[in-house]
């Protein structure tokens, strides 16, 4: 009984906390969080696999670059307000991003898979009084969005070019208590230990707004430490750009059958959206050091299925809480008995991090189609799986000069089990898991798989070091109807071969960050022999006010 009352109690005396976050996909910000924790200056039990991150009390944006590096000015353009409150003006954003051939890249949100020019600016503030917080951080982008090569199951003939968008971007109102936040937030949310992918939140598609439950720290209890999120969002559709889960040959996703498919049919963008309800809880067992252990679980669907259900509010719009099989799940098929039609995605992560080595590895394992039972379970474990696996290394090379060396694999493709079952595309299906059209978790793409390596050598915040890439697209069709071998394979591979380097170098209060990728494309849309080049180039830059 002791245990239970120290666990409620810890809940309401926990201080020392903030309600202002680091935007996911910051560079030189949400990356150095990692960075920070691997080289021992941030507390371990922080997860970093449900972000964005709350910075503690008496941080903030400049706290981070001190601990990183000890030769950032301080701007001063923070101070307080009375006696419970402060406030801060964020970094100035300029983003831009050039491919020469076709479309590439993800994890920008804002951004589009287009060839061409794009350009996203955002600036913003952030202010706290009590137990009221506010953080506004709009984001305005441009894409030149001109016609690349498309056909064969690839791409379409651009309708729409010079496409321009504001957004309310990385914007939260919340009210905090203790360890506690509730409110209302555009921010882009990660789940998961990956640093390049994410099976359910990544910074893939431009945030959506939802309203969010949420802890702002690790909450200790007698069995280690707590952190979750649970959330009820809203997702759109772009009908200006091209559908990211269907290879942007539509503009939109037909809403009269379930699979989505076809282009035909009457649409109105604004009287259908989805809804969406998630939850993640990630925790760090008392007893395994630097271990954590997440699950995380989304359902969407049209609004319309849910109003109309007739089912109680919680099992309407927080369906993540109740019954993890399609057997007892109150929904999943269009019957009596399952009035609506989510589409439920779950997986289970973990990271392990060993903060004296500097070391971390980490994996996340999921399902996209509804599991009907236990028996279901074992006997198709791989049914409609994914997986990214990875790990992040330090190594101290003088007092502060570092290399950081780091590989990930993800796999979207369907796993061997397609041969008696087949399995789909992830994140098709009731409306498609993308908010205006970009896919919410991983930005590789519903199919494809991808391998990532870096190494940089980093001072402080400037660093140098190369990457590469290899992305396979679409190698195991779930398109029943597509020419196919035997076994259901392609006779040949579309493939990319991207070689990078990057630097990122700080001067007074500018922070610059410069990629070029050479990208070797072989079967470029899945035409034998149509080999070519694109060269992508992507610069950050931000100024502290």
């Amino acid at each position: 009984m002791n245990k239970y009352f120290i666990f409620i109690l810890s809940l309401f005396l926990q201080t020392s906390l903030s309600s202002q976050t680091i935007p996911v996909g910051l560079t030189g910000y949400d990356d150095a969080i990692r960075i920070l924790q691997l080289q021992g200056k941030i507390a371990p039990n922080y997860s970093l696999m449900a972000r964005p991150f709350f910075i503690p009390k008496n941080w903030n944006t400049d706290s981070i670059s001190q601990q990183l590096d000890s030769t950032w000015i301080s701007t001063k353009m923070n101070g307080k307000i009375g006696k419970q409150g402060k406030w801060e003006l964020l970094p100035m954003r300029l983003m831009s991003q050039f491919n020469t051939n076709h479309p590439y890249g993800w994890n920008r949100a804002g951004f589009m898979q287009a060839k061409g020019l794009q350009t996203q600016l955002s600036a913003g503030a952030y202010a706290e009084w009590g137990i009221f917080s506010a953080q506004i951080k709009p984001e305005y982008t441009y894409s030149a969005n001109p016609q690349y090569e498309y056909g064969n199951g690839y791409g379409a003939a651009i309708y729409n070019q010079n496409i321009q968008r504001i957004r309310a971007g990385q914007s939260s109102f919340r009210l905090n208590y203790k360890v506690l936040s509730v409110g209302i937030s555009s921010e882009n949310l990660w789940w998961g230990p990956g640093i390049y992918n994410s099976l359910l939140m990544s910074n893939n598609a431009p945030g959506f707004w939802h309203l969010t439950f949420n802890s702002r720290k690790p909450l200790k209890t007698p069995i280690g430490d707590f952190e979750w999120q649970l959330i009820g969002g809203k997702l759109v559709e772009d009908t200006s750009a091209l559908l990211e889960i269907k290879n942007l040959t539509t503009n939109y996703y037909n809403p009269q059958n379930y699979g989505g498919l076809g282009n035909s049919g009457p649409y109105d963008p604004k009287q259908k959206w989805r809804y969406l309800s998630g939850l993640t809880i990630n925790w760090h067992p008392k007893w395994v050091e630097g271990l954590f252990i997440g699950i995380n679980r989304v359902g969407y669907s049209y609004i319309d299925n849910i109003d109309s259900s007739g089912l109680p509010f919680m099992k309407k719009y927080f369906p993540v809480l109740f019954g993890a099989f399609r057997q007892n799940y109150p929904y999943g098929n269009d019957t009596a008995s399952h009035p609506v039609r989510y589409k439920q995605i779950v997986s289970a992560n973990f990271r392990w991090l060993f903060p004296k080595s500097h070391f971390e590895v980490y994996g996340e394992y999921g399902a996209h189609d509804n599991t009907y039972n236990l028996r279901d379970l074992t006997i198709n474990v791989q049914h409609a799986s994914a997986y990214t696996i990875g790990f992040k290394k330090l190594y101290p090379l003088q007092k502060t000069i570092w290399l950081d060396i780091g590989a990930e694999l993800t796999n979207l493709a369907q796993s061997t089990n397609y041969l008696t079952r087949l399995a789909g595309y992830w994140y098709q299906y009731q409306g498609g898991y993308t908010n205006q059209n970009r896919i919410i978790g991983a930005g590789v793409g519903s199919g494809n798989n991808v391998f990532t390596w870096q190494t940089s050598v980093m001072r402080g915040y400037d660093k140098i070091g190369f990457s590469f890439q290899q992305v396979k697209f679409d190698p195991v069709p779930a398109d029943p109807g597509l020419p196919l071998t035997t076994l259901g394979l392609r006779d040949f591979y579309w493939k990319d071969y991207v070689f990078g380097i990057h630097a990122q170098k700080k001067y007074k209060r500018f922070l610059a960050f410069l990629q070029i990728q050479a990208a070797s494309v072989r079967n470029y849309r899945w035409v034998e022999g149509n080999n070519t080049f694109n060269l992508i180039a992507f610069l950050d830059v931000q100024y502290r006010l």
